[in-house]
């Protein structure tokens, strides 16, 4: 089923959508669980004919855009322009350039936070959800937490950037960094806050409650295998646990923290241990065309109707849980991150993914993460 998107940027106090877009891009979230955070990006390619002779005066850094399913009547994502190119061709007549090319580069909010320089600022120990509000107050943007993932932390002085500070708070936390949800706002989202979805992939079935996939890929675990994990917290003395089958020299993989306690940070790194003591081979991506699908619902499928919050974005996917279907059986996963990429022609998402044991969180009345002797020891 085509789709057909939309690059809508702010004019004075409305959106205008921009004409002759010939490309767009997404990209949100991460691709493996260790992986660090960045901002979420989104790239536009248009046709500027008359671009040189009548600029659009809003295509420069700091507007806000949107990008918009208009088939669907969805809002996918949503940021700031970070950068625009002009590529010039020729020939040039009557105050048109038709093999003029614009290039705009957007990114979500945590950008602004990866900019933004502490100078020193004292956090004083307290809980996460305090420390998020002092750091909103500081950089002015709306930094939120989802979920009841609300331990407390050390005291901390940032040296370096707020992003800095808010990547330790995700990794203390074992959290995930949603940025292009809404305009100057990042929202660090509980593991244990996960949304079940109510649409699943698969390689056979295409229908309103599966999403057909095109592409499959499935790979050890080797950049993510640990023998040996150290938690540095900021104020305390590192712990180390070591995997007792394992022999030197280890692999170790290190994560600097601001737990408030040696038992906190203990806990940490045997949870860590645990979940990445052996390279598995497992479900790591798929790729779904959109013109392939009966009922197009790729870029809803966090969407809900009911419950605390209603997310009908593409960028809301990530600690989306799912199920993909391959040859038989049936993988439970966790949206790690996306992207997508569109023509006027045809898109292509792809969606990347942790495997349920990988996220072995005991909730309690869920089918497949509240069975009891079935969890990682964790924190």
């Amino acid at each position: 089923m085509p789709q057909n998107y939309q690059f809508q940027y702010k004019s004075g106090l409305s959106y205008v959508t921009a004409s002759n877009v010939q490309g767009i891009s997404i990209t949100v979230g991460r691709q493996r669980q260790l992986d660090q955070y960045s901002a979420s990006t989104a790239r536009i390619e248009i046709r500027y004919p008359t671009g040189y002779a009548s600029p659009v005066a809003e295509y420069v850094s700091g507007t806000q855009v949107i990008i918009r399913n208009a088939t669907s009547n969805l809002d996918m994502w949503i940021g700031r322009i970070s950068n625009v190119e002009v590529r010039y061709g020729i020939p040039y007549s009557g105050g048109v350039g038709n093999a003029d090319r614009l290039t705009i580069t957007c990114e979500g909010a945590f950008a602004q936070l990866g900019r933004m320089q502490g100078n020193e600022y004292a956090l004083t120990a307290d809980t996460l959800s305090a420390q998020i509000f002092t750091a909103a107050t500081q950089t002015g943007l709306a930094l939120n937490i989802a979920g009841a993932t609300n331990p407390n932390l050390s005291a901390y002085t940032v040296s370096g950037t707020w992003g800095d500070w808010f990547n330790m708070a995700a990794l203390t936390t074992n959290g995930r960094v949603l940025d292009a949800i809404a305009f100057d706002s990042v929202t660090l989202w509980s593991p244990f806050e996960v949304y079940v979805s109510t649409i699943n992939f698969s390689d056979t079935a295409n229908n309103a409650t599966n999403q057909v996939y095109d592409n499959i890929e499935f790979a050890s675990w080797a950049d993510n295998y640990y023998s040996q994990v150290t938690v540095d917290p900021d104020s305390l003395s590192p712990v180390v646990v070591t995997d007792p089958g394992a022999s030197a020299p280890y692999r170790t993989y290190r994560a600097n923290t601001l737990n408030s306690s040696t038992s906190q940070a203990t806990d940490l790194a045997n949870y860590l241990l645990n979940n990445y003591d052996s390279a598995d081979f497992a479900l790591t991506s798929i790729s779904c065309l959109a013109e392939a699908q009966s009922t197009f619902k790729l870029d809803s499928i966090a969407y809900q109707t009911t419950g605390p919050t209603v997310n009908p974005m593409f960028a809301w996917c990530i600690g989306t849980q799912v199920n993909v279907t391959f040859r038989g059986t049936t993988f439970t996963c966790i949206i790690e991150g996306a992207t997508m990429s569109a023509t006027p022609e045809s898109s292509r998402y792809t969606f990347y993914l942790s495997g349920a044991d990988l996220n072995a969180y005991l909730r309690l009345n869920n089918a497949v993460f509240g069975k009891l002797d079935s969890n990682k020891l964790g924190y």
